[in-house]
């Protein structure tokens, strides 16, 4: 086993050096095959200092050396919060109607510096057997993976296999986006008011710089000038206004999705998801919604994303009133 366990470190970090992953130093400051996560670590007892790197641009879509410390020291399992931050994270059990509310109550606003970030056990379908992995059957449909964002294009800062299965693909993928749709209640059929599922398949060394999610629809049709026609040709339903993201299986090590800005780190875990607004209650981009997801050490990581659009939720989600 011992063996084993050395060789799949071994692959993680020459599959990292050969991808040309420059956050592989930050991240893990010596190579895994030579000293494990935990003793890594261990060994790094210094606090990070992040009031020396500046102060955080929330209006920034692009990374900061002071998101790359968050990152890299999220990666690794530090925590951030404060006990007293901790002490006012909350677990609640809603049974009046959907689940979290499109509309929060303005007590259970979270503090302006950070994004609202929920997360929630779910019954979830797994990679296997009848789940999502086995949906596709026969077809190949996996493919390298792209990104859709503010610099849209293939991409070399990613590195998984993707899938996009619509909700005619099969019933495992009707439910998904049924307890999407139950849970959050936004409307997230295909081509209404969802993207269709995106599955990810994160092998040794598979990883996510941190990125946004939305594309920045807002800004390129109000404040650019000219207006970017294309981006809203490609987008008619608006841009993403939120993420669930479900985690299909347990990964052995690593593989954390962690928020640099909110400063929180989530574990992976079998029939677990969270879930964030992309965009602020006035349809702008969230740029603390910055995120990333950290390489995979010891096994693989499978999770799918539905992305929900931003116009088909007027009503759902209403703008402010100013």
């Amino acid at each position: 086993m011992d063996l084993l366990l050395h060789i799949s470190t071994s692959l993680h970090d020459l599959l990292l050096t050969r991808r040309g992953f420059t956050g592989q130093t930050g991240i893990f400051p010596e190579q895994l095959s030579q000293i494990s996560l935990m003793q890594q670590k261990e060994s790094d007892v210094t606090p990070p200092d992040l009031e020396k790197l500046g102060k955080d641009d929330p209006m920034s879509a692009s990374t900061t050396p002071r998101d790359e410390l968050a990152f890299s020291k999220l990666c690794r399992g530090h925590r951030f919060l404060t006990p007293l931050e901790e002490s006012r994270l909350k677990c609640r059990t809603d049974t009046r109607g959907t689940y979290p509310p499109p509309c929060p109550r303005r007590g259970a606003q979270p503090r302006p510096a950070h994004p609202r970030l929920q997360g929630c056990p779910l019954a979830t379908p797994d990679r296997g057997g009848q789940g999502l992995g086995a949906t596709h059957g026969e077809a190949p449909l996996e493919q390298a993976a792209t990104a859709i964002g503010l610099n849209s294009g293939t991409i070399s800062v990613r590195s998984s296999h993707t899938a996009w299965l619509r909700d005619d693909t099969h019933a495992t993928v009707r439910s998904v986006s049924a307890k999407v749709a139950a849970l959050t209640g936004l409307d997230v059929e295909d081509d209404a008011g969802g993207e269709a599922l995106q599955v990810n398949l994160y092998g040794a060394a598979g990883h996510y710089i941190p990125h946004h999610d939305f594309v920045g629809a807002h800004y390129k049709a109000w404040e650019m000038q000219p207006p970017d026609g294309r981006t809203l040709a490609l987008h008619p339903l608006g841009d993403r206004i939120a993420t669930f993201m479900f985690y299909m299986n347990d990964v052995e090590e690593g593989g954390r999705t962690v928020f640099p800005r909110a400063r929180v780190g989530v574990e992976p875990r079998k029939g677990s998801a969270v879930f964030w607004w992309n965009l602020l209650p006035t349809g702008m981009s969230d740029f603390r919604t910055l995120h990333g997801a950290c390489p995979v050490i010891r096994g693989t990581k499978w999770v799918s994303n539905k992305w929900i659009k931003h116009h088909p939720q007027l009503h759902r989600r209403p703008c402010p009133v100013i």
